[in-house]
């Protein structure tokens, strides 16, 4: 058989990717890592009334806790981390991230001041700028194009299920932890929200070891056989994006809008269920956790096997398409969860709405990765990270708070700065993916005169 030969027909690319077991362990690895993320991220969102009574802070200084101090840092690191990951180890990247952000949710327990805690929560978002480019990444050259949809989504729900337990998990030691503290030897009594920082710190590092022991860092599978092993300058791919801009900022600007709405949300939720309802989040925790992690975990499934199924049956822009079914679903719930009348509906609508970013969301990585050469993809991965985590997991807390502060002066009125907050913005990503869809398959018809193998989304 000829080598032309040789590169033809699905079984042979099958074979040229590692083993399907070992490769479905390192995805669950990855989602371990990513899970454990998670749940160092949006615990906060858990404390708002322990961390402004014990402080002092407003709900606008809480929200740059949780959103800006650690967005800023997060996705202004993802760049050089970017570049790290389409040359370097991706592996050491993700066990040196690990240890980092793990050792930085630690010290968040022992903060004295705001100063402190703002640190604590730079240091996990520098930590965990590295994790998703090169996990991504990682995925990538370890399943072979017609299954990467559904690993990536596999990956992907980590990031639901990680968000829905750290609230869950907050929520229940808030409950068991005793009000007055916990006593840990060597370090005195802790408060029970220092204990939770303290506890969600500690599996980082079993976790870090198993990385080192088990992890190989795989070859890089090059789409385009001219394309040079070395990674892009910062000025090449910028000319990639300029050449396919029509795609480009779209498929970047609609993740950024749905992560304003998704990281608002979870910031706020046990929140809102307190000021509404005077539901105590130890309480609200447990369920918005359980709603968070079944509706994530279902919606993220269902994007990876709808995405990998339409490029099966060659449907234009399917990725993207996958994107435009779960934006049509979510401007209604997400503007009407938060004014419900009853816990209840709130909850059920809340279900809903983290279903339809899931789906959408979730479809964005696949979708990006498909319409850039793999040495591109840990920048092009990174330039997502970017711009949703300054205008997304920023701006998400943030926005809904200013409202609340500084527009109706009144804590209760969370309710409408988060409606206020979400209607416009899913209007637009709506607006943006379906006006998409024709510019991402002529970028895709362009890449494929010189692509290699299975590669069709």
């Amino acid at each position: 058989m000829s080598e032309v030969q040789a590169t033809v027909g699905r079984p042979r690319v099958a074979a040229s990717y590692p083993n399907v077991s070992y490769a479905s362990y390192v995805v669950a690895v990855l989602f371990a890592a990513t899970l454990l993320s998670q749940l160092d991220r949006q615990l906060p969102a858990l404390l708002v009334r322990p961390l402004k009574q014990e402080f002092g802070i407003s709900d606008t200084a809480f929200s740059l806790l949780q959103g800006y101090g650690f967005a800023i840092f997060y996705t202004l690191a993802g760049l050089p981390l970017g570049r790290l990951v389409d040359k370097g180890s991706r592996r050491n990247l993700i066990i040196a991230g690990l240890l980092f952000w793990s050792i930085a949710t630690a010290l968040f327990a022992f903060a004295q001041s705001y100063t402190h805690l703002m640190l604590a929560r730079v240091g996990v978002g520098i930590g965990e700028a590295v994790l998703a480019p090169a996990a991504y990444s990682l995925i990538a050259d370890y399943i072979e194009p017609g299954r990467r949809g559904r690993a990536l989504a596999a990956y992907y729900v980590s990031l639901a299920i990680g968000s829905g337990a750290s609230l869950l998990l907050g929520g229940w030691l808030l409950k068991v932890i005793p009000h007055a503290g916990v006593q840990i030897a060597g370090l005195g009594v802790l408060s029970s929200w220092r204990a939770a920082f303290l506890f969600a710190a500690v599996p980082g590092l079993p976790l870090a070891l198993l990385l080192a022991l088990s992890l190989r860092e795989p070859k890089r599978h090059e789409l385009n056989q001219a394309a040079s092993v070395t990674a892009p300058s910062i000025g090449e791919f910028m000319r990639f994006l300029r050449q396919h801009s029509a795609t480009f900022w779209r498929v970047l600007t609609y993740p950024t809008l749905l992560s304003i709405i998704g990281y608002g949300t979870l910031a706020w939720a046990p929140a809102q269920f307190d000021r509404r309802f005077g539901i105590p989040p130890s309480r609200s925790g447990v369920v918005i956790g359980i709603v968070v992690a079944t509706a994530g975990a279902v919606g993220t499934l269902l994007s990876g096997f709808l995405s990998d199924y339409f490029c099966r049956l060659r449907v234009s822009a399917a990725r993207l398409r996958v994107a435009f079914i779960g934006v049509l679903l979510l401007p209604a719930p997400a503007v009407f969860w938060p004014l419900s009348g009853t816990p209840g509906l709130a909850y059920a609508l809340l279900f809903v709405t983290v279903f339809s970013l899931s789906i959408a969301q979730s479809a964005a990585p696949a979708l990006i990765q498909g319409v850039v050469p793999n040495r591109m993809r840990g920048l092009a991965i990174a330039t997502y990270l970017l711009l949703a985590g300054l205008l997304g997991i920023g701006l998400g807390p943030t926005l809904a708070a200013l409202l609340t502060d500084y527009v109706f002066k009144d804590s209760s009125a969370l309710r409408y700065s988060l409606a206020i907050c979400a209607a416009p913005t899913a209007l637009l990503a709506l607006w943006l993916i379906g006006s998409g869809l024709k510019p991402y398959e002529a970028t895709i018809v362009a890449l494929r005169a010189n692509v290699t193998g299975d590669e069709k989304c």
